[in-house]
């Protein structure tokens, strides 16, 4: 999977692997709580970041992003916006 277009999408607001349920959830999560719900589960998070990436495209990403523990895929969803949260800083106009 093209992760650089994943990205390029993304701070345009069009999020290929996640819907806006996941989206929601994972931002409703108290971050302690979802602190501990992941840890011990480091090389989980791992494996299913690894996973995404080699997928060949979005549609399959979304599958396996659906299958997670909800835990997990909270941990993704706001890893990605943290992704793009740094690249919409790196992109902006410095006056």
């Amino acid at each position: 999977m093209d992760t650089e277009k994943l990205l390029d999408v993304g701070v345009q607001g069009i999020h290929l692997l996640f819907d806006r349920q996941m989206i929601s959830e994972a931002f409703d999560q108290d971050a302690d709580c979802l602190r501990e719900q992941i840890e011990g589960r480091v090389e989980e998070v791992h494996g299913a970041i690894q996973r995404l990436v080699s997928l060949e495209t979005p549609e399959e990403g979304q599958r396996f992003v659906a299958c997670l523990a909800p835990s997990v895929r909270h941990v993704l969803v706001l890893l990605y916006f943290e992704l793009l949260d740094g690249r919409l800083r790196q992109d902006a106009t410095l006056h």
